[in-house]
């Protein structure tokens, strides 16, 4: 028995010391990089969001799978409806809901995953959730003429991909979007994040990544508690073969299309999947990259929410002031 502590000994001392220092790290990192005073701190609790705002009227939407909020003016000065949502935070991105509304348009600002009736995560999400919103609010008087999409990061995704499979949709509004279809958020059950009819939308796959470093890279992040870098493994997806395949093509949108992108997103390249949907669909497609912004704009520094997403308080601020006016200057023309 001696002779196999002996043994046994110096690896098990290893070990332990190996499992104390990453537990240290996390306990350091947990301190160094406290999560960032956001808006809504909790984006999946409808609970949080405000039900009054100054003139704004805003009702709570509870029906199978459309979930959300009605947002309607008191003064409705624009034909037509736009949606929103936001990303994999799992959001319905109030803030631009309620911005725009504030400003007369007529809006429904909307949860598309992890919500009684959705999908509980972000994988295996029906395209057709925003077709039942727009029944609802055809069934209900709303104005559908024109149609506006307004998603931010994976929200933007559906909202690039939505025009193939919904043909009431004529604006697209993309903030911080990337060109193909990737996969859901359930790594216990890996997926497309989107499916149409029951089947799932072809999808780039993070086991498709060229380069495993990244990944490697990513769970080193995950042990040791620091903000994980998810640009380096979506890069090496997207360079994969046969990546062409699982491109959104944005050429369906028969209206207009607005995209931001932060040059400096560490989520994902958002900036070049930008530059590629303008040169596929250079008419009618206005691109704004703010190069020292990153992924989320209203984010106050480089990460949030357990991961990096570039950029820094300063200009991620300058972005989101200059991108909401665009936003609203832009959908007053679309919508008179």
């Amino acid at each position: 028995m001696r002779r196999l502590w002996n043994v046994l000994k110096w690896p098990l001392v290893f070990l332990v010391v190996v499992v104390l220092a990453a537990v240290a790290a996390r306990v350091v990192n947990h301190f160094r990089y406290p999560e960032p005073d956001l808006a809504y701190a909790e984006p999946m609790d409808a609970a949080s969001y405000p039900t009054e705002l100054p003139g704004v009227t805003v009702t709570p939407i509870a029906d199978g799978p459309v979930r959300g909020f009605h947002l309607r003016p008191d003064e409705n000065r624009y034909d037509g409806v736009v949606l929103t949502w936001g990303g994999s935070e799992g959001g319905p991105d109030f803030e631009h809901a309620e911005l725009l509304a504030r400003a007369g348009h007529e809006v429904l600002a909307l949860f598309y995953f992890g919500q009684p009736g959705q999908p509980g995560q972000l994988s295996r999400v029906p395209v057709e959730t925003v077709t039942h919103a727009l029944d609802w609010a055809e069934r209900r008087g709303i104005s559908t003429e024109p149609v506006t999409l307004v998603g931010t990061s994976k929200g933007a995704e559906l909202a690039a991909l939505l025009p193939g499979y919904e043909p009431r949709v004529d604006n697209v509004v993309l903030f911080a979007p990337v060109d193909h279809v990737t996969q859901g958020l359930d790594m216990r059950d890996p997926a497309s994040s989107w499916t149409f009819r029951g089947q799932e939308v072809p999808y780039l796959a993070f086991t498709d990544a060229t380069d495993l470093m990244p990944t490697l890279g990513l769970t080193a992040a995950t042990v040791l508690g620091y903000p994980i870098h998810l640009r380096p493994v979506y890069e090496s997806v997207i360079d994969a073969p046969g990546a062409e395949d699982k491109r959104i093509d944005l050429t369906l949108v028969p209206g207009e299309v607005l995209i931001f992108a932060g040059g400096d997103d560490q989520l994902w390249p958002a900036a070049d999947a930008a530059r590629r949907f303008a040169q596929a669909r250079p008419e009618r497609t206005e691109v704004h990259i703010y190069d020292d912004a990153g992924h989320v704009f209203g984010v106050p520094g480089d990460y949030a929410q357990g991961m990096r997403l570039g950029g820094s308080a300063e200009a991620n601020a300058a972005a989101l002031e200059a991108s909401d006016q665009i936003l609203v200057d832009r959908l007053a023309d679309w919508s008179r």
